[in-house]
């Protein structure tokens, strides 16, 4: 099994940040409802007062104003599903399985367009909140552990792909695992552990 982030790894740039311009464009009263909340909330998340599923909450908040929210994120994929890396679909295996911080109900036509496995995080669409925590960081290895795909004996990760450091513990998981650079068109191998790096991993709780 191949593992994937997916935003900025398989796909560029950022999935939410291009939806969000998305809804903006088509209703723009999203600007006032939306962008000053977020502001408060990353400052408070700056200051560390709320968590990172708050302040994912917050990012994520500009869908509650979106109407017919399910037909607007089919109509998104149906025009940006061509944003998916070429050298990703050249060696894309039915088996795949992406991991996103994501909401799960955001990626999932393009995930089934692509026909593979995701895990990302579980967002309520009607309320915006997070159920359990946020799909990112070495919260990603934890919610593999729990999901399904953990139960087959059988799973070995063969190799990983990520545009970011942040997925580092999930690396660790990985046979192989390699760096998406240069706006997700280059892929190289993934540093080498350092000195620094070895603290983080004797700090990761499982």
């Amino acid at each position: 099994m191949n593992v994937y982030d997916f935003d900025k790894t398989i796909f560029y740039p950022d999935s939410i940040l291009c939806f969000l311009k998305w809804c903006v464009r088509r209703y723009p009263k999203i600007i006032f409802l939306y962008f000053p909340k977020l502001a408060y909330k990353s400052a408070l998340y700056v200051l560390k007062r709320i968590s990172v599923s708050e302040a994912t909450e917050a990012l994520f908040s500009f869908m509650l104003y979106v109407p017919n929210l399910e037909k607007e994120i089919e109509d998104f994929w149906v025009e940006n599903e061509k944003r998916i890396a070429p050298w990703y679909l050249a060696q894309k295996k039915d088996d795949d399985l992406i991991i996103s911080a994501s909401p799960e109900f955001f990626l999932k036509p393009i995930i089934k367009k692509l026909n593979v496995q995701l895990i990302g995080t579980q967002l309520d669409s009607k309320t915006g909140k997070v159920v359990g925590r946020c799909c990112y960081g070495k919260q990603k290895v934890k919610n593999l552990i729990k999901s399904e795909f953990f139960t087959n004996i059988h799973l070995h990760i063969d190799e990983f792909y990520s545009d970011s450091m942040s997925d580092f513990p999930l690396s660790l998981c990985a046979e192989k695992a390699f760096l998406v650079v240069n706006r997700g068109k280059t892929v190289k191998k993934w540093p080498k552990i350092t000195e620094r790096m070895t603290g983080k991993i004797q700090n990761i709780n499982l």
